[in-house]
């Protein structure tokens, strides 16, 4: 924290300053340890950062994280000093965030705390996953190995998010560029155009009537139209944060015929993973359990995982509690008895977070097949559309002129 003081000098008279201590006493005893005699110690006055203000538009990106494990691990792997490698860190770093969360690790392990527990400071950066995999890592001393598997956790987690969007984008992008297209031609071009026309007395095709007066009507009613998405979007996610609300639509969520698959597919992938790399680091299965189960996003499987760690917990297997949710489907199941069974449940969730990754690549990229011609037949649709209702007006008013 930083204090102000103005302090008296008996060679150099009033001197005025700033100190960073944690208290106002500690501020003091080091005014008077520099020879000055302390006059005034108060909290200096500073104006929040933007990043306090706006924290939405601040954050610690994933690559600034596995850039952060990466370094730290190869610097602690070659021998080097953790300090160092922090500062070394913060140096470097551009993200004002990130440059303010390591100063504030370096000092907590300047005044002889942990890793762990410096970094549990932060949970809006370093999530629990994240802190109990470097404190399991601190306790075996394999702190380097520990950062690594995070880094690999963080990177697949990412990439399969930035596959996701790459295949989407191109299909949304056509069909988006398409329809702005014919709202401008709607709204802009063809109003003028018909108005001419009805004064020669041409024929309006009545498809080119309903566009018109739709557009014309949502232009007036824009206010109205816009205030109610507003509201609906925000009843939706007030409704969300009602545990039996979001169990619902989650529920019906992962019973969509194509969404389901997707949901599914995503937080086993990311479920096992995280099983994986936790079992590896050394923590404990019952550890591990909980801290995955932490990550996921549906409640409906959320509520399976936490059923097998309470029958855990209480003496007995996963797979029989896993069996009795039909949302989990049998492979996973058997891959869970197999791993139980044989006492590789590492191995096995490395190779369930595969499978289901790659499940849900291939349905990606089937999604994306099935996009393309879909969304080619769109745009083809919404020109036609276009042609015919700017066209034949301009043909009946070329009549009408003859």
């Amino acid at each position: 924290m930083q204090f102000q003081y103005v302090a008296y000098g008996s060679t150099v008279g009033i001197v005025k300053g700033q100190i960073d201590c944690s208290t106002m006493a500690e501020a003091r005893a080091e005014v008077a340890r520099h020879g000055y005699k302390p006059l005034k110690v108060a909290p200096a006055r500073r104006l929040p950062g933007m990043e306090k203000i706006l924290p939405s538009l601040f954050h610690v990106s994933t690559a600034e994280l596995v850039h952060f494990c990466r370094y730290s691990a190869t610097m602690l792997g070659s021998g080097g000093n953790l300090l160092h490698t922090l500062e070394m860190l913060q140096a470097e770093s551009r993200n004002r965030v990130m440059r303010n969360v390591l100063g504030a690790i370096r000092k907590a392990l300047d005044e002889g705390g942990s890793l762990s527990s410096a970094l549990a400071e932060h949970p809006k950066v370093f999530s629990p996953l994240f802190v109990s995999v470097v404190e399991v890592g601190e306790y075996t001393g394999r702190l380097a190995p520990a950062l690594e598997h995070i880094a690999d956790m963080l990177e697949a987690d990412h990439e399969a998010k930035q596959k996701a969007f790459r295949t989407m984008m191109y299909p949304v992008a056509i069909m988006g560029l398409s329809l702005a297209t014919m709202a401008v031609l709607m709204t802009v071009a063809l109003p003028p155009l018909l108005k001419v026309f009805s004064q020669m007395g041409a024929h309006t095709p009545i498809m080119t009537k309903i566009a018109v007066n739709l557009v014309a009507g949502i232009k007036a009613n824009f206010i109205k139209i816009f205030a109610g998405a507003v509201i609906a979007a925000v009843v939706f996610s007030l409704l969300r944060r009602f545990p039996k609300t979001k169990y619902m639509l989650d529920s019906i969520q992962s019973q969509l015929p194509m969404m389901g698959s997707f949901v599914v597919a995503g937080e086993l992938s990311r479920f096992s993973r995280t099983m994986a790399i936790l079992l590896e680091s050394g923590v404990s299965l019952s550890t591990a359990l909980k801290l995955a189960t932490s990550g996921c996003k549906n409640l409906v499987m959320k509520r399976a995982f936490n059923d097998a760690e309470e029958s855990l917990l209480s003496g007995h297997g996963l797979t029989e509690a896993l069996k009795k949710h039909k949302i989990l489907p049998p492979m996973f199941v058997e891959l869970v008895m197999i791993g139980e069974e044989s006492n590789s449940l590492r191995r096995t969730m490395n190779d369930a977070a595969d499978s289901y990754q790659k499940q849900l690549e291939r349905r990606l990229n089937n999604l994306l097949g099935m996009l393309e011609p879909v969304s080619t037949v769109v745009v083809g649709l919404i020109v036609g559309f276009i042609a015919f209702s700017m066209f034949v007006p301009i043909y009946s008013g070329l009549n009408a002129i003859k």
